[in-house]
């Protein structure tokens, strides 16, 4: 009897440990590279005390790629298939799935005479991300998408909002970094012999929220805004100089170049959205709406120094400079979302981040440019 529990619990322990090197081998061979979890769904309530110009639901779902948007087009080939990437100002981390400015642009596709398909616009953008980091993950997520049309890029906030928090250094240090920290779902493990560190657990877990569609809930999410809002509010260390922005500027150039190429290899088309911002001079109560732009990420600690938002809009239109000569340079459509978002606290709720009008606007904005493309 104790041979054969032995027996059986040695075969039991064989047979995990040959499915978990299986499981490893066969996510490995796939390659699958998600920003977000496949069929993931997120029911959030936003802080509407601290964002008044916004909804109180912003819920979340993902499709079948892994994109924030619609169900992924039965045959691709019939649909015009586009793909919004960049930053935080593409992601709309605040905004309801339907008004969103990628949901928006699907939207007004649909209803453009010039348009003969029928439109799928999914959104893979991630906030706080460089142009470097984000051609590392287009250059594994865009091949596997079926039957691709167009790109649209929103970058370059995020660029410079990393110079910032770096201190403005005067050289670029462009050390290796680990991809798989930047999306959600991947095939780099590392794998151990825990249990929720296993592959076999990761392969349940997907199987879960593809077959039950679980729903994760947050609450009061943009809450500490109040907070960061104050810190800036009340310090007494603003800065108004920086160094010399050309390295940043250089290395934002260097990689958005980059990021074009690897994008037309999977794309028809990539549009250059320039990246707008709320372009005016504020009044004391606007500038107490404010809270980023500090030396370091507020979400780290205390900052000991923000940088002056009229430096920050300075620099905003060096880098959207940048964008434009590198857009026109390769020949990639661009469209000034400057020119079309009104700059006020109603189309905005803080410097960099559109409400669900301003996304309107940005929405239709890249329509325009977009359905051109289908002539």
């Amino acid at each position: 009897m104790i041979d054969t529990l032995l027996y059986a619990a040695a075969s039991a322990g064989i047979g995990l440990v040959a499915s978990e090197l299986i499981a490893r081998a066969w996510i490995k061979t796939r390659d699958r590279w998600y920003i977000h979890q496949p069929f993931a769904r997120r029911h959030t309530t936003v802080a509407t005390d601290v964002l008044p110009q916004l909804p109180e639901v912003a819920n979340f779902e993902a499709n079948a790629d892994g994109e924030r948007g619609g169900p992924v087009p039965s045959d691709p080939t019939k649909v015009l298939r586009v793909v919004v990437a960049g930053g935080s100002a593409a992601e709309c981390f605040l905004l309801d799935q339907d008004a969103t400015s990628s949901a928006a642009l699907e939207k007004e596709l649909k209803r453009r005479p010039k348009v003969k398909r029928d439109v799928h616009v999914g959104n893979v953008a991630r906030s706080l991300i460089t142009c470097r980091k984000i051609n590392a993950i287009m250059g594994r997520v865009l091949p596997r998408l079926e039957s691709l049309d167009v790109v649209v890029l929103v970058v370059g906030a995020s660029d410079l909002v990393d110079w910032f928090e770096a201190k403005t250094p005067d050289t670029i240090a462009e050390p290796p970094f680990i991809l798989a920290d930047f999306v959600t779902v991947h095939p780099e493990g590392p794998f151990q012999w825990k249990p929720k560190r296993m592959a076999l657990y990761q392969l349940v877990r997907d199987l879960n929220v593809r077959l039950r569609r679980p729903i994760v809930t947050k609450s009061r999410t943009g809450g500490s805004i109040a907070k960061h809002r104050a810190a800036r509010a009340a310090t007494d260390n603003l800065l108004t100089e920086v160094p010399d922005p050309s390295p940043m500027l250089n290395a934002f150039e260097h990689h958005l170049r980059a990021l074009i190429e690897t994008c037309r290899k999977s794309a028809k088309h990539v549009v250059i959205a320039q990246q707008p911002w709320l372009d005016r001079d504020f009044t004391d109560d606007e500038k107490a709406l404010l809270w980023n732009f500090g030396q370091g990420s507020p979400y780290r600690g205390a900052l000991d120094a923000y940088y002056d938002i009229d430096l920050v809009r300075s620099l905003m239109g060096r880098v959207d400079e940048v964008a434009m000569r590198v857009a026109d340079d390769m020949g990639a459509p661009r469209v000034d979302l400057r020119q079309s978002v009104p700059s006020d606290f109603k189309h905005y709720y803080d410097f960099l981040h559109h409400t669900p009008e301003g996304a309107a606007f940005v929405g239709a904005a890249i329509a325009d440019v977009i359905a051109e493309l289908e002539n």
